[in-house]
């Protein structure tokens, strides 16, 4: 099942993961990493709303569902981005998916050309050459990420979007380096 964000919804959601909490600390009062996990989680709801104003003027949608990290659908400009995460996390892997759309999915393109646009070729997936430019075209998307959200004064602890993006790209750095041509 997917849905479309709601601020008011994320926002109860955040209050009622601070009062579960709370309620495992019995009656003494919640944890402070608790409350300022809150207070985190109520900044980035804010930093998404922002982000989701600036997909909206480009006619990007974007989803959320149960399911891993993110993933971008180029031929109906849909974001889709896990339901379960963080919204700081969530805003992270949605810049990524922005980063996937910045860089285009255009076969011509001379950059990435032998990336992603050419998964249904099984012939060249097996090669190495396609597992670089995947691999390569998924730090550009990173990069663009965090560039965008610079842009838009979005203001993101750096340390925290590089681990979610070192987590992210430890898959791909796994996937390159298996055995193929």
């Amino acid at each position: 099942m997917e849905a479309l964000f709601d601020r008011d919804k994320w926002r109860q959601q955040a209050w009622r993961r601070f009062q579960r909490a709370s309620q495992r600390t019995c009656k003494k009062p919640p944890a402070r990493g608790a409350e300022a996990q809150w207070h985190r989680d109520m900044l980035y709801i804010e930093k998404l709303s922002t982000l989701l104003e600036w997909c909206a003027a480009r006619r990007l949608t974007v989803r959320f569902a149960k399911r891993e990290a993110g993933v971008y659908e180029p031929d109906d400009k849909t974001i889709t981005v896990s339901c379960r995460a963080a919204p700081e996390r969530q805003l992270h892997y949605i810049l990524h998916e922005i980063g996937h759309h910045l860089v285009g999915m255009d076969e011509t393109d001379t950059r990435f050309g032998n990336g992603y646009p050419q998964l249904n070729n099984p012939n060249l997936n097996r090669k190495y050459i396609h597992k670089l430019a995947c691999l390569e075209e998924e730090f550009e998307a990173w990069h663009r990420g965090w560039r965008l959200a610079s842009r838009l004064g979005l203001d993101l602890d750096r340390s925290t979007f590089d681990t979610t993006r070192l987590t992210c790209l430890k898959s791909y750095i796994g996937w390159t380096s298996s055995k193929g041509k």
